[in-house]
């Protein structure tokens, strides 16, 4: 048998040159520097992103400060939310109806515009803006936008419980019942329809009435510091001090974060002829907003009525100043008079004030009296 031979051959080892392994060690190196100057200069090109503004932070504040009662504070936040959400029509909607409760109508009437301006078939939109022109004065202009939103509506009980409130406030008692009783059998647990309600009760003379409809109010939300204001203001009708002192306390219990509050204890204390209590109420309310222009004309009052003619000068001047509108005519006349009395009596300061509120009534005893008092 022949056996087959088998040859075995030995592997070759392959040797790489050095020189090669000195050119690939200096292309790793290149490579790694070239990498480093593309990661430096897209550093320096591309600047840090820039997160996108989001309306939720200062929605969440907004609410926050509106259920703590700083009522400023969270219009202020909606308004940050709108800036955002420029689109968006609602947090224009609250901040406006914020301002209605503050009494700050300019702007509450701006903010709703703005809302309409957005959308001008958004229900909530018009109905702000149709009570924001009532409050302004501007009656009819009110009507056609409630009816507007009504077209759009026909069973939004807000929007028949603000066309209430417009005829009521222009003296057709007939419609302005119709459609408040319209809104009370939609919604009966809409605080504005029983804010309403007693709105129109008190323009009636029905103070009684009124006062219920506030309770009836006041049970279905019993933290609307509003409602006890309303309720204040029916006692005094009533002459009856003591109740009208007692709704402004709960209504500062319920919100001592808002110079409104403040100003009506003040102030009714004032009417009952207790200084000191109503001096130390009102200088809070200036406390909590010093842009209050008719909480700083109740205490300059005050400080007259206290014979502080210095003091009354400086508090009522800044509050005509910030006092939107036509002010009071009793403002204008105890400015005057307090210069004349103040020592030394300044005349020609004292006029200007006087002959202001007689422009409003020619036959006003206390500006007239002034103005003798005062040498020609």
């Amino acid at each position: 048998m022949e056996l087959r031979s088998v040859r075995y051959t030995s592997r070759r080892r392959w040797r790489v040159p050095m020189w090669a392994l000195a050119l690939l060690v200096l292309a790793c190196i290149s490579l790694w520097n070239r990498r480093e100057l593309l990661v430096e200069r897209a550093t320096f090109v591309l600047p840090d992103p820039t997160p996108t503004p989001s309306a939720v932070n200062p929605l969440a504040q907004a609410r926050v400060h509106e259920s703590q009662g700083d009522l400023l504070k969270a219009a202020e936040f909606y308004g940050q939310v709108a800036a955002i959400e420029t689109w968006n029509p609602q947090p224009l909607v609250d901040q406006s109806r914020l301002y209605i409760l503050l009494n700050q109508v300019p702007k509450a009437l701006a903010a709703a515009e703005e809302a309409v301006r957005r959308d001008d078939r958004h229900v909530d939109s018009l109905n702000a803006l149709a009570r924001a022109l009532d409050w302004s004065g501007e009656y009819e202009e009110a009507v056609n936008t409630a009816v507007d939103a009504l077209v759009l509506s026909p069973d939004n009980s807000r929007t028949l419980a603000i066309l209430g409130e417009i005829y009521a406030d222009v003296g057709n008692w007939y419609k302005a019942e119709s459609y408040l009783d319209q809104a009370a059998e939609l919604a009966p647990l809409d605080v504005l329809v029983w804010r309403n309600k007693a709105l129109l009760h008190e323009y009636r003379g029905e103070y009684t009435d009124g006062l219920a409809a506030l309770d009836q109010g006041l049970a279905v939300d019993p933290s609307a510091w509003y409602l006890e204001l309303h309720k204040g203001r029916l006692y005094e009708a009533l002459f009856e001090w003591e109740n009208a002192l007692e709704a402004y306390e709960r209504a500062l219990e319920l919100n001592p974060n808002i110079s409104l509050t403040w100003d009506a204890l003040g102030y009714g204390h004032f009417k009952v002829g207790n200084d000191l209590e109503a001096r130390r109420n009102l200088e809070r309310a200036v406390e909590v907003n010093p842009q209050d222009g008719l909480a700083m004309a109740h205490l300059g009052t005050v400080y007259y009525r206290m014979r502080n003619y210095e003091g009354a000068v400086g508090i009522l001047s800044e509050a005509l100043e910030l006092i939107e509108g036509t002010p009071r005519i009793e403002f204008l006349y105890q400015l005057g008079l307090a210069y004349v009395y103040k020592d030394p009596s300044e005349c020609d300061k004292a006029k200007p004030w006087l002959l202001a509120a007689l422009e409003i009534d020619p036959e006003s005893g206390p500006a007239l009296e002034g103005l003798e008092s005062c040498p020609v």
